[in-house]
């Protein structure tokens, strides 16, 4: 089994366990509750977003925007600057909480990271410090002061992958910056290192990059109750689905799957189908609500839209995730710099 192929399933099978699933709201060191997307279509986005998820768009205390889910702040959405008009830069932007964010910053200098933005107070808000690993990795570092982001339900950050040249190397930077400890997960006959926090959660996982030219970054998979619809909604508002959906063929994930896709800025993430139907769609209540009447494009059902039912054999065969290089034409292929 390719480490990619061993990744995606064992991310599905983390995403599902109740041990990853619900952090405390104390914001434990190592929890990833918070992604910012930075982009070079920043008002292109904002549409794209609403319409994929149905998340309500804020100014944030910095200035720009913020999505809000449920009235709790979830998401940053930035725009960043067309340094290379032929390749996309758009990325997907993880924060992880530390308990002494002061020692985790000065840690990471001395482990050979660069501070793009040094320790930043958002008075009610918290504190950041925005770094890039010594892998090339950008991450922000934090100490939320107020309930923000989430793992759990619709839309929620399910899981987080750091993919990097070099997991060694990695493994011991963030267990010496966040106080990770390295827990290895057996996937059939593989392992599967996982980073877990100061709470005993997992947290996020490490993942192997095999071509030189895929820039390190951490990839966020975000939960949804109706992954069939989510994928035709991101084709009808102009992303790509890179990678279509495939059963997991581990009894112990259930029903879920996973899909790789891009929004049309380009930046890639992981969609993870949840178990639970409890937490809804706004996207498909909304259009129930407006009755047979609504002039809209069609929702899916799970037999409609992209093919769902692509054999594992098949969907992963090509060499899926961070592995695929030039074919992966969503993946910006630049290093992150200052913006």
């Amino acid at each position: 089994m390719s480490q990619a192929r061993r990744g995606i399933l064992a991310a599905a099978l983390l995403a599902a366990a109740p041990l990853g699933l619900a952090p405390a709201r104390s914001f434990a060191g190592g929890e990833v509750y918070w992604f910012s997307l930075l982009t070079e279509d920043l008002p292109g986005m904002i549409t794209f977003y609403r319409e994929l998820f149905g998340w309500e768009v804020e100014r944030s205390p910095t200035g720009a925007w913020m999505a809000v889910r449920d009235g709790t702040p979830f998401a940053g959405l930035n725009q960043i600057e067309d340094r290379v008009p032929e390749a996309s830069e758009s990325m997907w932007l993880a924060a992880i909480t530390v308990d002494d964010l002061a020692q985790s910053v000065a840690t990471a200098r001395e482990q050979g990271a660069t501070v793009h933005e040094d320790i930043t107070e958002l008075p009610g808000w918290g504190s950041f410090a925005l770094i890039q690993d010594p892998q090339g990795a950008p991450v922000s570092l934090v100490v939320p002061e107020r309930p923000l982001g989430g793992n759990e339900g619709y839309s929620g950050w399910r899981w987080a992958e750091l993919w990097t040249h070099d997991i060694g190397a990695a493994a011991d930077f963030y267990t010496k910056v966040v106080g990770y400890r390295l827990e290895r997960v057996n996937v059939g006959n593989q392992g599967y290192d996982t980073f877990v926090g100061t709470a005993g959660n997992r947290n996020g996982s490490l993942i192997a990059l095999e071509r030189a030219e895929v820039a390190p970054r951490w990839m966020p998979y975000i939960g949804v109750t109706d992954l069939t619809a989510i994928l035709v909604r991101v084709l009808q508002n102009g992303g790509e689905v890179l990678r279509e959906p495939a059963e997991i063929d581990i009894e112990a994930a259930g029903e879920n799957r996973v899909a790789l896709v891009a929004d049309p800025s380009g930046a890639a993430f992981f969609l993870y189908q949840l178990d639970e139907q409890a937490s809804v769609d706004p996207i498909i209540a909304e259009r129930a609500a407006a009755g047979p009447n609504r002039r809209t494009a069609p929702v899916a059902t799970r037999n409609d839209g992209p093919n769902v039912h692509v054999s594992v054999a098949v969907s992963y065969g090509y060499g899926f995730g961070p592995s695929w290089g030039t074919a992966y034409p969503g993946m910006p292929y630049r290093y992150y710099g200052p913006y």
